[in-house]
């Protein structure tokens, strides 16, 4: 770090994104990780969501009734989806609808530091968006969650694989069919061979009823994807 970047940290302390209180360097303040604990077990094997309690892990209702296109999801961080207050849900928000990208860094090492699966696979894949969302938002944000992961791990990041094919409504609000129609065929893979035979882990911001990593998901296997893992920075609990 440069002198005059350490003389303004001095005289104008970094604050945190989500309540500002100065801290001695940029990103979550610790008060605020407090409250941002890892994933544990009890939780479902497959789409990993975390049960109350103690336990051993078992599958949930869902994944019983109907098994994910994705081999297994997991998430570095859960949250109850009716509390817009948690700090992670607040920076979150401020990331993609403030379009705030100073966040990037931050989340992107959260999701880095907090990665609760082996990162082996052949190709990393960000959830894409629609040309039309990224012109308003200016930017990605699962991909630039991503670039961390894939350079520590030295893993190929590819964010072209998939293409978002046409726009989608907002899945804020939507009840679990209600995502599962509007994100229906919204995705496809730009070249088969890209990914034929390799695994993928896909990778986005939130996990909410997972309707969205599920349809990128079934593209990908159709494709020809030997696996495919999901990763996400949070879980949004709807219960």
């Amino acid at each position: 770090m440069s002198l005059g970047r350490h003389v303004l940290d001095f005289f104008f302390p970094p604050g945190c994104p989500v309540c500002d209180r100065p801290g001695k360097q940029p990103g979550l303040c610790a008060p605020c990780l407090s409250q941002i604990p890892p994933v544990r077990s009890p939780l479902c094997p497959v789409c990993g969501i975390p049960f109350p309690g103690q336990g051993p892990d078992h599958h949930c209702s869902r994944c019983l009734a109907r098994r994910p296109r994705y081999a297994q999801a997991r998430a570095c961080a859960v949250y109850h989806g009716g509390d817009p207050d948690h700090p992670l849900a607040r920076a979150l928000h401020r990331y993609k609808y403030g379009r705030d990208v100073t966040l990037a860094r931050t989340l992107g090492e959260l999701l880095l530091t907090r990665c609760p699966v082996p990162v082996t696979h052949d190709l990393l894949v960000p959830v894409p968006l629609h040309l039309r969302r990224l012109r308003w938002r200016g930017f990605n944000q699962a991909l630039l969650l991503t670039r961390p992961l894939a350079q520590r791990c030295g893993a190929r990041l590819d964010p072209f694989v998939l293409a978002r094919t046409r726009p989608t409504s907002p899945q804020v609000g939507l009840d679990e069919a209600a995502r599962r129609r509007n994100i229906a065929g919204a995705f496809a893979v730009r070249d088969p061979a890209v990914v034929r035979r390799r695994s993928v882990l896909l990778i986005d911001d939130v996990y909410t009823t997972g309707a969205t990593v599920e349809e990128c998901a079934r593209v990908l296997r159709r494709a020809g994807a030997s696996r495919v893992d999901v990763l996400v920075l949070a879980r949004a609990v709807l219960q």
